[in-house]
Parts: C-alpha cells; structure tokens; sequence
C-alpha cells in the first residue's frame, strides 16, 4: 500500500517551489538590482518631498504613486528627474549629481515602487535624454 501525503502539504510544497524558482530566474521586479539602487537614492534623495509611499508630503504636489505621468512615457519621468519641473510640484533637477544608471535606477523605483507597474529604465534611455538635452526644468502640469 503507497501512502501519499496529504494535498494540503504538497500544494505548499509547489507553492513553496514554485516561490523558489522565481527568485532564483530573477522573475520579480522588487528584486532587481536597478531598482534595488533606485530605492536607496530615493530613500535618500527624494523621500522628503515623495514620501516613503510616495504619495507626497503635505502641501507639496508630489505625487508619484498611481500617477499617469511615472508610469506612462519614461522620457518624461528621465527628464523631469534630470532637469527637475517648475509650477504644479516645483522640484530640482539631478543632472549635475546622478549619473545616467543613477537615474535610471531612480526611473526604475518610482515606475515599479507601490502600486507602479511599468517598465524599468535603462542607463541608455537616459543617455538619449540627457544628449537632447533641456534649457530649463519642465513645467508640464
């Protein structure tokens, strides 16, 4: 007579494999070393005025969670990082102090922190921003 074991124990042993298998392919954004760096810069640069969920601090228009403008075109999110943004959320540019796979890895964060899900930015979609260059920070809305 074969004895098997209970369902309950072998579905958790799937899921357990399953759960296993995936980190170790890399599959899962949150482990990425990319954003893995974007998250240090933001916690230090950033999470000021963004928050630590960024949903912004207080008065500050300082949205980046669920919003169109981080998770929509990256060139936009890359330039306002790089030459920063007047008018509605007034914030500094950063092309003076990170480098391209510095705000690459800040892009990736916010794009992927919370409740974000778009995809990462590269140190060369940077390079393709930065070269355009920008007389000034944006003021889009």
């Amino acid at each position: 007579m074969k004895i098997f074991p209970p369902p309950l124990i072998t579905a958790r042993v799937y899921i357990c494999l399953a759960i296993a298998v995936a980190a170790a392919l890399g599959c899962g954004q949150k482990t990425d070393l990319s954003f893995q760096q974007g998250q240090e810069i933001y916690q230090t640069d950033c999470i000021a005025c963004h928050g630590v969920n960024g949903s912004g601090i207080l008065y500050r228009k300082s949205v980046l969670n669920n919003s169109a403008l981080v998770t929509g075109d990256p060139e936009a999110v890359i330039a306002i990082i790089l030459y920063g943004r007047q008018g509605t959320g007034t914030m500094p540019g950063w092309h003076m102090t990170l480098t391209d796979q510095e705000v690459a890895a800040v892009a990736t964060y916010i794009r992927q922190a919370w409740s974000n899900q778009a995809d990462p930015v590269t140190a060369s979609m940077v390079t393709k921003v930065r070269t355009k260059g920008e007389k000034g920070p944006s003021t889009k809305p």
